[in-house]
């Protein structure tokens, strides 16, 4: 694994990650708070947000500004199109302890994955798990996806970069203090090109800190044959499901429908009217 060294300065990472400041006490009664321990005398405050045991849940890796609490209202609408989700953080990030970093970010996303898989089987929920990453949270849900595969069925991009100098100078970084190459940065377009599973990426036509062309390239880097790509009118770097709508969360649960195997009233009913018309014939 990078060690990151280029990435991980005090001049580069307040801009990357600034945890909110005010952490409300309450959790939802649809949300049960989870506290994972990724390292030695460090742990990160998760937070699962039930729909039914046996419904898909997303892995969802948040930006780097982003908490539990500013993340409650998304979830109702994930909940409403019939998913789970499991909300990562960050260290630093509210309750959870230690102090963030690059390299970090990539060992304890991999920890997470698989502490969240086991956890969702000890609880006894049965669906299929996929993974999703906001901002930042793309370079996790990326990384874990090439290097865990096997044990998650897609991949959901909202907002991501597919280059690390383009996102560190957005963010106000020196020139000079950018990484020479893209192997010492987060390297999200050789990693999309090895994932093969069905991908999405949504981004705001009016990012002003992530160019669409950014995501465009990670759209035509991805090595998965399943692909979509959204560029959603009217929306900026924060403001992408919410823009979306309804059509943002039906978009993914079509793709998990998909994978599933699971028939829509839509496919059912052209079902229904094929055997109609083959019985009449």
């Amino acid at each position: 694994m990078p060690n990151f060294i280029s990435i991980d300065t005090p001049e580069i990472l307040p801009l990357l990650f600034q945890p909110p400041g005010h952490i409300p006490d309450d959790c939802p009664a649809y949300a049960q708070d989870i506290v994972l321990t990724v390292a030695p005398e460090i742990s990160l405050a998760c937070r699962f947000y039930n729909c039914a045991p046996d419904a898909p849940t997303l892995l969802y890796f948040p930006g780097g500004n982003e908490s539990c609490a500013s993340f409650d209202v998304e979830a109702e609408n994930f909940i409403r199109h019939g998913m789970n989700v499991f909300l990562a953080s960050y260290r630093g990030d509210g309750r959870s302890t230690g102090t963030p970093s690059v390299a970090a970010l990539i060992s304890d996303g991999r920890s997470l994955l698989l502490q969240a898989a086991e956890w969702l089987q000890s609880q006894g929920y049965s669906g299929a798990l996929f993974v999703m990453g906001r901002s930042l949270g793309s370079v996790c849900a990326i990384d874990i996806v090439l290097s865990h595969g096997e044990m998650v069925k897609g991949l959901f991009i909202e907002s991501g970069f597919s280059e690390t100098a383009s996102i560190l100078q957005a963010l106000g970084v020196p020139p000079s203090a950018v990484p020479c190459t893209e192997a010492e940065g987060f390297d999200n377009l050789r990693k999309i090109a090895g994932i093969k599973l069905p991908t999405i990426i949504f981004h705001g036509v009016k990012d002003c800190l992530v160019p669409v062309v950014q995501a465009e390239k990670l759209q035509a880097a991805s090595g998965a044959r399943n692909k979509q790509f959204y560029i959603i009118p009217g929306a900026d770097h924060n403001t992408v499901s919410k823009t979306g709508g309804t059509l943002y969360y039906q978009k993914i649960k079509e793709v998990i429908n998909g994978v599933c195997g699971v028939n829509t009233w839509r496919q059912r009913r052209r079902e229904f009217k094929g055997g109609r018309t083959g019985e009449s014939a």
